[in-house]
């Protein structure tokens, strides 16, 4: 009787650890994906700042006129990958690969969104594990459901034993 209640309670309170387990992990896949699209958003917008820079709309000068026009190829396709995507959906990295050109000029900035892509997957893939945690087994849903109720028991057990101490007492 004395090591009855303790695991009741101990059992009842599993379905409470498991259902803050999945709450909490609920509120960190929200940060996950916000992480990710973030980064995607990034990206785009870097594409966008380039395209926008002195380097495309500027007079170019003549001996690198070509290096220009591929680099400013490239800010292009990489603005126009990015556009019309619901970066929400966390889709694949390599479906933003874009081909570099060999041009000095873009070198550092492919190197940049190289990394970036890098990180995203990793966000991805976090935000994957992280959705993964937040879903229940049947045995914690079961745990949560019957987890009051053996609480309640567990409290009831362990004063009908005081109860019956106190009276055990007071009689002898």
């Amino acid at each position: 009787m004395d090591y009855l209640w303790p695991l009741l309670a101990g059992i009842g309170m599993l379905g409470a650890v498991s259902e803050i387990r999945a709450s909490v992990a609920g509120d960190w896949v929200e940060t996950e994906q916000t992480r990710a699209v973030t980064i995607l958003e990034s990206i785009q917008q870097f594409s966008l700042d380039k395209l926008r820079s002195d380097m495309c709309t500027g007079q170019p000068s003549l001996d690198t006129h070509g290096q220009h026009h591929e680099a400013c190829l490239w800010y292009l396709n990489t603005a126009i990958t990015f556009k019309n995507v619901d970066f929400t959906l966390l889709p694949n990295a390599a479906d933003f690969t874009v081909p570099v050109p060999s041009v000095s000029l873009v070198e550092n900035d492919a190197v940049w969104v190289d990394g970036m892509l890098s990180q995203y997957e990793k966000q991805k893939n976090q935000y994957i594990k992280t959705r993964e945690a937040q879903v229940k087994q049947p045995l914690e849903s079961l745990f949560w459901y019957v987890s009051p109720y053996l609480v309640c028991f567990a409290i009831a057990l362990r004063l009908t034993k005081v109860t019956a101490e106190l009276k055990l007492d007071k009689c002898g």
